[in-house]
C-alpha cells in the first residue's frame, strides 16, 4: 500500500533538510550548529512585571562560530523558578518559533512574580535530525527484533515489513490493511501466531548505541550560550487585575495555543481553561454512571489503573498481570463506573499472543454502545517512533475513520488523545514528529480534543518512556478534568 510521507506535515523542515544535504552534501561537521557557538540573547533587560512576555532571540552558529543561514535546529527552554520546592522544579514553558533563517524567538508569559533562570538546551541539530530522519527510513525497527511462536511449534521472526525475504506470511490486519508479515517458517505453513516476543538483533545498530552517537557527533541536549540568565519578575501594583476568567475544560477540538500552562507549587495551571480537579477522588462524582475507554500502551494503562485504584475498581473477568497489555476491565457496582483497557496492535515489544495487542480502529469498531456518557482516551506513539512515520500516519488515519464512524453512531461521545511527552534525549523529536502529525490527522473532529503535555513535560522533562508515579499523578489531574 502507498503510505503518507511524513514531510507534507513540515514542509519547512523538509526544505532546510534538502538546503542541508545540497549545501554539505559530504556532511562537513564543522558546519553542524554547535552549542558552545550558539547564544541565546535576551530582548529587554532582566527585570519584569507580572503580565509582560519574555521574550529572546537564537542565534544559530556552526562550530567555526559562522551564522547559520537556514532553520530547523530543535531547541527546548523553560523559565526555571528559583528555589522551587517539592519533587519537581516549579516554572514556565517557553515558546520556540523558527524563521528558517538561523534565528529563533523565545517567548513565555510572564504570569507569576518570582525570580527565574533560563534554560535553553539544543535537543539535536538540523544535521542530528537529518540522522533520525534516515534511522526511520525503513519500514521495521533497526536493532531489535519480533519472535513469534506459530501453533505448529515453529519460531519465526516478524516485523511490519521483512522487506528483505522474499517467502513471508502475511498477518495484516485484513479490515484495514495494517501491516505485520512473518519469515514463512521451514515447513511453509503460515500457522496461526500463539505468542510474541521482543529481543535484540545484533548485527544491526541498537537504538542505545544510535542515541549515544548521536550525542557525540551533533552535541544534542547540550546547552547553549546565554542560557543561565537570571530574571526578575515583580507584582504589578499599579493596576486593577483584569485577569479574564477561563472556561470549565471541556472536551472539544480546540485551536493549539502554547504555552497552554506552568507549574506553580506542584501543581499544573491551565492558561487554556479552569482546571480545578485537586484529586483523582473528586472524579468519582461525575463519572456516575459513565463508562471510559483507554485505548494504548503502558503509559495509557497508567491512567487506567490510577483512576482504578481511586475509585475504588473492582477487575471483572480474567486477568493476567504478566501480561501488561491483557485487556482489562474494571468496575464498581456502587458507582456504577466502569473503565476498559485496550492495548494497540503490533508492534508491541511486550510478550503475548494477537489476543492482547488488538488494532485501536478494531476496539472502536466493537464498541456497541456509546453517547454521552462515554469518554475515549487513546494514544499512540512510543512503539512506533523508530520505524518509518508513514506507518504511524497510516495507523492514525485508520483510528481518526474509526473515530468517525463511532461519532456518526454515537454523536455525543467524546474522545481524548493524549499527547507525548518530551524524553530529555535527542529521540524526543520523534515524539515531537508524531504529535504535530496526529494534530494535523484528527483537525477539525468535533467532540475529539489533542490534550498536549508537551509544555507541562518542558517543565518537568522526564528521563524515561515511563514517568515516576508523581509525575503520573499531576498528568491525570489535567486529563481528568476534562471528564468532569
Amino acid at each position: 500500500k502507498k503510505l503518507t510521507d511524513w514531510r507534507v506535515f513540515f514542509p519547512k523542515l523538509s526544505d532546510a533538510l534538502d538546503r542541508f544535504e545540497r549545501l554539505n552534501p559530504s556532511h562537513d561537521e564543522q558546519a553542524f550548529t554547535s552549542p558552545t557557538s550558539t547564544e541565546v540573547v535576551l530582548a529587554a533587560g532582566t527585570t519584569y512585571i507580572i503580565g509582560d512576555t519574555f521574550k529572546a532571540t537564537i542565534y544559530a552558529k556552526d562550530r567555526q562560530g559562522r551564522p547559520k543561514a537556514f532553520g530547523g535546529d530543535f531547541f527546548r527552554a523553560r523559565l526555571i523558578r528559583d528555589k522551587s520546592a517539592g519533587p519537581f522544579t516549579d516554572g514556565i514553558p517557553c515558546v520556540v518559533t523558527d524563521h528558517w533563517n538561523g534565528t529563533y524567538s523565545v517567548s513565555a508569559p510572564l504570569v507569576q512574580a518570582a525570580g527565574f533562570t533560563l534554560e535553553v538546551i539544543l535537543v539535536t541539530s538540523l544535521e542530528g535530525i537529518s540522522r533520525l530522519v534516515q534511522f526511520t527510513s525503513t519500514r521495521r525497527e533497526l536493532g531489535y527484533n519480533y519472535v513469534a511462536d506459530l501453533e505448529s511449534g515453529e519460531k519465526v521472526r516478524c516485523n511490519v515489513d521483512m522487506f528483505k525475504t522474499t517467502e513471508t506470511c502475511d498477518y495484516s490486519n485484513p479490515r484495514n490493511e495494517e501491516p505485520w508479515f512473518c519469515i514463512k517458517p521451514p515447513s511453509g505453513v503460515c500457522s496461526p501466531i500463539k505468542n510474541v516476543v521482543f529481543g535484540a538483533l545484533p548485527d544491526e545498530e541498537p537504538r542505545e548505541d544510535f542515541k549515544d552517537n548521536l550525542k557525540a557527533k551533533y552535541e544534542t541536549m547540550t546547552s547553549i550560550k546565554g542560557s543561565g540568565v537570571s530574571i526578575l519578575v515583580a507584582p504589578d501594583n499599579t493596576t486593577t487585575s483584569t485577569a479574564s476568567v477561563l472556561e470549565d475544560c471541556v472536551v472539544k477540538n480546540r485551536k493549539h495555543i502554547r504555552p497552554n500552562g506552568y507549574m506553580w507549587d506542584g501543581r499544573w495551571t491551565s492558561l487554556t481553561c479552569a482546571n480545578s480537579l485537586q484529586t483523582v477522588q473528586e472524579t468519582e462524582a461525575c463519572l456516575r454512571n459513565k463508562v471510559v475507554y483507554f485505548f494504548g500502551d503502558s503509559t495509557i494503562r497508567m491512567y487506567s489503573f490510577l483512576l482504578g485504584n481511586h475509585l475504588k475498581l473492582q477487575f471483572v473477568g480474567p486477568d493476567s498481570g504478566h501480561i501488561w497489555q491483557n485487556p482489562k476491565t474494571l468496575y464498581n457496582e456502587a458507582t456504577n463506573i466502569t473503565t476498559y483497557y485496550r492495548a494497540h496492535g503490533p508492534p508491541l515489544q511486550n510478550p503475548g499472543g494477537p489476543e492482547t495487542r488488538p488494532y485501536i480502529s478494531d476496539s472502536l469498531d466493537g464498541i456497541r454502545v456509546a453517547g454521552k456518557d462515554t469518554f475515549i482516551i487513546l494514544n499512540v506513539g512510543a512503539h512506533l517512533h523508530k520505524f518509518a512515520p508513514s506507518i504511524y500516519i497510516h495507523r492514525m488515519e485508520g483510528i481518526r475513520d474509526a473515530v468517525l464512524r463511532l461519532l456518526k453512531r454515537y454523536p455525543d461521545t467524546r474522545f481524548i488523545y493524549r499527547g507525548l511527552d518530551v524524553l530529555s534525549s535527542p529521540l524526543e523529536w520523534y515524539f515531537y514528529r508524531y504529535d504535530v502529525i496526529v494534530r494535523e490527522i484528527f483537525k477539525g473532529i468535533d467532540n475529539f480534543m489533542f490534550l498536549d503535555f508537551w509544555d507541562l513535560t518542558t517543565v518537568i522533562p522526564q528521563n524515561d518512556y515511563h514517568p515516576p508515579t508523581q509525575l503520573t499523578d499531576i498528568k491525570s489531574l489535567v486529563l481528568f478534568d476534562f471528564l468532569c
